[in-house]
């Protein structure tokens, strides 16, 4: 019994010592995708952005920055694309095994136009416009109702005023 222990002992730590681990390198490539307005501002919480390849898909709102596995030969087709206010846009990227272990940046120009407004955000331009308008007619409303105050109030003085009959 002694024995049998000190032969599973000695057979434990043989296979013990030769394990050995062995990197392995899987190629790769690092792409970031960013979407921009058409006027070049950033849509970093307006815009949905993704990444779609064969049989790998990712998405994210604003910037993205994912790892693609790529074959150790030839190369994979991707699409990068970004989703904005309606609007879509998208790129073709080929990912080549000569650009395992770099980085690829993608910009994609999302064509909606606006302006970024400090506190508020990106607006784009249909909304501004539909702001301005709505706006103009509660101006109008107002300049209306203070020219209707203002012919009340003197049939009201010219009633007090007239003399009784």
């Amino acid at each position: 019994m002694i024995m049998a222990l000190a032969i599973l002992m000695g057979i434990a730590s043989v296979l013990y010592a030769q394990q050995v681990q062995l990197p392995i390198y899987i190629p790769a490539v690092n792409v970031s995708i960013t979407a921009l307005s058409a006027n070049g501002m950033p849509l970093t919480k307006y815009a949905t952005v993704g990444l779609s390849c064969a049989g790998y898909n990712v998405s994210n709102i604003g910037l993205m920055s994912t790892v693609i596995p790529i074959p150790s030969t030839g190369s994979i087709t991707c699409r990068a694309y970004a989703y904005s206010f309606g609007v879509y846009s998208s790129k073709t990227v080929i990912l080549t095994a000569n650009e395992s272990g770099e980085a690829i940046s993608v910009t994609l120009v999302v064509p909606v136009s606006g302006y970024y407004v400090p506190g508020i955000g990106f607006i784009p331009i249909g909304t501004l416009i539909a702001i301005a308008v709505v706006i103009i007619i509660v101006i109008i409303l107002i300049v209306i109702g203070l020219i209707e105050y203002a012919r009340w109030r003197r049939e009201r003085l010219a009633r007090l005023i007239r003399p009784p009959e």
